[in-house]
């Protein structure tokens, strides 16, 4: 049983790590997209989906093993959380799945947050490149996601002959 909860710690320990590792990634990236450099930003993304396989694969072993306790606890699986899990354990051990569970949170929330700003970079600068193609191909309107026809406002360039 002590080896399931060492284990599930060293999971937890590294699953803490990498999402650390893609904060200040996502941090990174956000001065990618102020920038615009777009092959940097596509590199970028294939950083993430490292990150993100990785974290599946600590996933599904963390998965394996609680299913382990669930069967030994004969508990059923949806009703173990780690703050259950700390229940179960012995106190030092408890009050680091406690400690550990408290900053994958935190973690957690930093990470949304600048994932958050990320979205919002992206969208703005899509919505401005949109914009700018419309100015350019002199359209009336465009579509949006929804299907919906946007009309563009007139624009009146004023463009000097003199120059």
């Amino acid at each position: 049983m002590e080896d399931r909860f060492s284990a599930i710690l060293g999971i937890m320990r590294e699953e803490i790590r990498l999402y650390r590792e893609l904060m200040e990634h996502a941090r990174r990236k956000t001065a990618l997209l102020v920038r615009g450099k777009i092959d940097e930003i596509l590199e970028s993304n294939k950083t993430e989906e490292t990150f993100n396989i990785q974290l599946r694969i600590l996933e599904s072993e963390l998965s394996r093993l609680c299913s382990e306790l669930c069967q030994a606890w004969r508990i059923p699986r949806n009703e173990l959380t780690l703050l259950k899990l700390a229940d179960g354990a012995e106190p030092s051990v408890a009050r680091e799945i406690r400690s550990q569970t408290s900053l994958f949170r935190s973690l957690i929330e930093q990470l949304r947050s600048v994932n958050r700003r990320n979205r919002r970079l992206t969208e703005s600068s899509l919505c401005h490149s949109r914009g700018l193609l419309d100015l350019l191909a002199g359209a009336t309107g465009s579509y949006q996601g929804s299907g919906h026809l946007r009309p563009i406002p007139a624009i009146h360039a004023t463009i000097s002959h003199q120059a």
